[in-house]
């Protein structure tokens, strides 16, 4: 029994000074990558180069409006960013060629974004 309590209060106590999960993937990084990757389709951020030169309609989605879609996560962008083909169908997105290491980072980025107001339209 005495046992038992001791290994509670050692874990309540680890429980309680237990730092937040990070963000896997760096954000900075996954930012300048998207800025320079991405650009030409979405608007990525505010702040970025230039406006996107893809003109069709529908346009691609702002990565606000990515960020504040119901149940997008970052494993959920990881993965859609994983499955698509080489050779995009119905004008559809390619596959951006990413390392794991690149995915994780841009998804990072994307999901700093969640709860901030999406682009207006342009």
């Amino acid at each position: 029994m005495l046992a038992a309590f001791v290994a509670w209060g050692a874990f309540a106590a680890s429980a309680c000074y237990a730092q937040p999960k990070s963000i896997d993937g760096n954000v900075p990084e996954g930012r300048a990558l998207a800025l320079q990757a991405c650009t030409s389709c979405h608007v990525v951020a505010a702040d970025q180069p230039y406006m996107p030169i893809l003109k069709r309609t529908p346009r691609p989605p702002d990565f606000k409006d990515i960020a504040n879609k119901p149940n997008v996560s970052a494993a959920w962008l990881r993965d859609y960013l994983a499955s698509l083909p080489a050779i995009p169908k119905e004008s559809k997105m390619a596959n951006p060629d990413l390392t794991e290491e690149e995915m994780r980072d841009v998804s990072a980025f994307i999901m700093t974004l969640r709860g901030t107001s999406p682009q207006s339209s342009r």
